[in-house]
């Protein structure tokens, strides 16, 4: 079995490159446009997503999956995913809770995730089969009840509103909720066990591969918005970060999500 030591090595070093271009930007103009689906891109997005590229080409023979451009699609084999700056609302509103993500599946898979935090110097990094880490120190998932903590939700206002069901349960049930903009970041508190869980209907492969194997390997579940299985052969819109202790809790209240078509 393949121990990935090399493409961690590499992701790790390109996360950290990554997290320099981000702060080279952050606060000073970070150019930023719409995209055609009325959310932001910045100069520093479409930096990072080509230096990725090169850096992943120099290395391996394998397809990249960027959120802002790619040199293949979603399949068998080996495919690194990666989003430049998860977050690049509060990156370009000047709130530190962007963060970038690299991962790779196989066969649909995920093996291998980074996500690195440059504005506090935090790098999450985890192997299939190998725990998931902080600054290299283990981290686990918490296993507090839903009503013991916290459950991370959407940050879109117009979300919250079309789904209200969903909040609807997850108060009535006890739980408490956090509301920022980052998907990355509030999966990374779910590994790490500040957060109980996290649920989302519109973030995708680029969102969550990363982060992906950073929840499972720190005990964590990853699924669906119906529980099932999460596969990276084919794009998808939705997904449930949870501790394992609270996952069926969350995969009930997402019944009240208005799931979107990929």
């Amino acid at each position: 079995m393949d121990d990935f030591t090399k493409e961690l090595a590499v992701a790790k070093d390109i996360a950290r490159r990554a997290g320099a271009t981000m702060l080279q930007y952050f606060r000073v103009g970070s150019g930023e446009e719409q995209k055609a689906d009325g959310s932001p891109v910045t100069v520093a997005d479409k930096t990072i997503n080509r230096m990725v590229i090169e850096e992943l080409e120099k290395n391996f023979a394998d397809v990249v999956i960027g959120e802002e451009e790619s040199t293949g699609e979603y399949g068998a084999g080996r495919r690194w995913i990666c989003d430049p700056i998860d977050g690049t609302k509060a990156y370009v509103w000047g709130v530190p809770t962007a963060m970038f993500s690299l991962g790779l599946a196989v066969d649909g898979v995920p093996v291998l995730g980074v996500a690195y935090d440059p504005f506090l110097d935090t790098m999450y990094e985890a192997v299939r089969g190998n725990g998931s880490y902080c600054n290299g120190k283990p981290i686990h998932v918490s296993q507090k009840k839903l009503s013991e903590g916290y459950v991370a939700i959407t940050s879109s206002p117009e979300k919250t509103i079309r789904n209200a069901a969903c909040v609807e349960y997850l108060i009535k049930h006890g739980a408490r909720l956090a509301v920022f903009s980052g998907s990355v970041y509030k999966m990374c508190l779910v590994a790490r066990g500040s957060f109980l869980g996290y649920l989302e209907e519109g973030i995708s492969g680029y969102d969550t591969a990363a982060a992906h194997v950073i929840v499972e390997e720190a005990g964590g579940m990853v699924t669906g918005l119906d529980g099932a299985a999460l596969s990276y052969l084919e794009p998808f819109k939705a997904a449930i970060f949870s501790n394992g202790v609270v996952h069926d809790a969350l995969v009930e209240s997402a019944k009240g999500l208005k799931k979107l078509e990929v």
